[in-house]
C-alpha cells in the first residue's frame, strides 16, 4: 500500500496542481472578461453620446450655415454615423424624386460653420390654432470635427452638449455634455481630469466630482465664483 501511495502521490500532486491552475486560469479569465466588459461598457457609454437614441434628440427645423456661407433649412434629428463616429443632419431634397438615392443627403459638421434652431416656440407637435408665436430666439451649435456643440451652461466654466436641448430644462440630459471651457480658453474634452483642473481647489465642486455628479460640479463652481466676485 505504501508503494502504491508513493506511486500515486506524484500523480495526485500533478492532478491537484492542474486543478488549482485551472481554477486560477478561470479566475484570471473571469477577471479579464470583467475588465473587458467594463471597458466595453465604458466605450458604449462614451459612444452613447453618438448613438443619439436620446429622448431629447427630437426632429427640429435647423438653419444650417454651410462652409461656403450659404444657408439651408433642414428638418432633422441629429444622427450618428457609427463608422466615423461623427454626427450629421439628414437633408431631404424634395426637388429630387423619391426613387433617386441622392434625395437624402447627410450634412456633417465639417461641411458647416454652425447650425441653429428657434427655441422660442412651443416645440414640435404644437398646432393650436390661436397660438401666437413669440419672436424667434436661436440656439446655436458651433461646428467641430465630430459634432455640433451647443452651450448648455454659461459662466466661468462653459459646458457644451452635442444635442440642441437647452440646459436646465426637463428634456436636457447632462450625459450629452461633450466639451468644457474655462472662461475664454479652448474648448476641451469633457472628462473628469479636465474638469478637476478647471475647478481647482473649489471644495463644493470637487465633492460633486467625487460623486460623479459633473453637471452639478460645474454649476456649483460657477455659483461659488459668482459669489466670490461680488465680495
Amino acid at each position: 500500500m505504501q508503494f502504491i501511495y508513493r506511486c500515486l502521490s506524484p500523480i495526485v500532486i500533478v492532478v491537484f496542481a492542474q486543478h488549482v491552475n485551472a481554477q486560477n486560469m478561470r479566475a484570471l479569465n473571469t477577471m479579464l472578461n470583467r475588465q473587458w466588459q467594463g471597458q466595453q461598457m465604458g466605450m458604449m457609454m462614451a459612444a452613447g453620446r453618438f448613438n443619439y437614441n436620446n429622448p431629447g434628440n427630437l426632429k427640429y427645423n435647423f438653419i444650417v450655415t454651410m462652409a461656403d456661407s450659404s444657408k439651408k433649412e433642414v428638418s432633422s434629428k441629429i444622427y450618428s454615423d457609427t463608422a466615423t463616429h461623427k454626427t450629421y443632419l439628414l437633408f431631404v431634397d424634395k426637388s429630387v424624386p423619391k426613387s433617386d438615392p441622392n434625395r437624402n443627403k447627410k450634412i456633417y459638421p465639417s461641411q458647416t460653420v454652425s447650425i441653429a434652431r428657434d427655441v422660442a416656440g412651443p416645440g414640435p407637435g404644437f398646432n393650436r390654432a390661436d397660438y401666437v408665436a413669440p419672436p424667434p430666439r436661436f440656439f446655436n451649435g458651433i461646428a467641430k470635427d465630430s459634432c455640433w456643440m451647443f452651450k448648455v451652461i454659461s459662466g466661468p466654466i462653459n459646458a457644451y452638449s452635442c444635442l440642441s436641448e437647452e440646459g436646465d430644462t426637463q428634456i436636457f440630459d447632462p450625459s450629452t455634455i461633450v466639451g468644457i471651457q474655462l472662461n475664454n480658453g479652448a474648448i476641451e474634452k469633457f472628462n473628469e481630469e479636465n474638469l478637476k483642473n478647471m475647478v481647482g481647489q473649489d471644495i463644493d465642486a470637487l465633492e460633486n466630482i467625487q460623486k460623479k455628479n459633473y453637471y452639478k460640479a460645474i454649476k456649483k463652481y460657477n455659483h461659488n465664483a459668482a459669489k466670490a466676485a461680488k465680495k
